[in-house]
């Protein structure tokens, strides 16, 4: 059985937009804004919902990046991130929670210095820099 997870990579040219991460588990890790879906929850309104939580600012999502699969201690178990492009509509800030330590927008080159939580991490920000599926697409692949 797997764990539904939503992720968003917000960006500029230069940098991403990551979270380190602070619960026990898999503490001082990076990862992307996120978190678990909630049972009847769409990922999408998973992944809005999560960042807002995590970096104290809304986040336009912009199409589906992919889907990935993964594996850490604190999910215990394997993991489907269903990863989305966003836009932020501010300024990123640490917001006071137990699961987040720092919010920081990090210069891309420094991404390989970085402890991520998961390998899907950078493979994520790789293919949102090559590609992201519209809204609109993604939508009428379901209906």
């Amino acid at each position: 059985m797997y764990t539904l997870v939503a992720s968003v990579v917000a960006r500029t040219t230069d940098e991403v937009l990551l979270v380190r991460e602070g619960k026990t588990e898999v503490q001082g890790t990076w990862n992307l804004p996120g978190g678990r879906v909630e049972v009847g929850e769409d990922p999408a309104e998973t992944a809005v919902r999560e960042t807002e939580e995590e970096v104290g600012v809304d986040v336009d999502l912009l199409g589906l990046v992919g889907v990935y699969l993964g594996q850490d201690a604190f999910v215990d178990g394997p993991f489907l991130s269903i990863t989305y492009s966003g836009r932020l509509s501010g300024v990123p800030r640490m917001v006071p929670t137990d699961t987040v330590e720092a919010v920081e927008w990090v210069d891309r080159q420094r991404l390989n210095e970085l402890e991520l939580r998961s390998p899907y991490v950078s493979r994520a920000i790789d293919d949102a820099d090559e590609r992201t599926f519209s809204k609109d697409a993604v939508q009428s692949a379901f209906e």
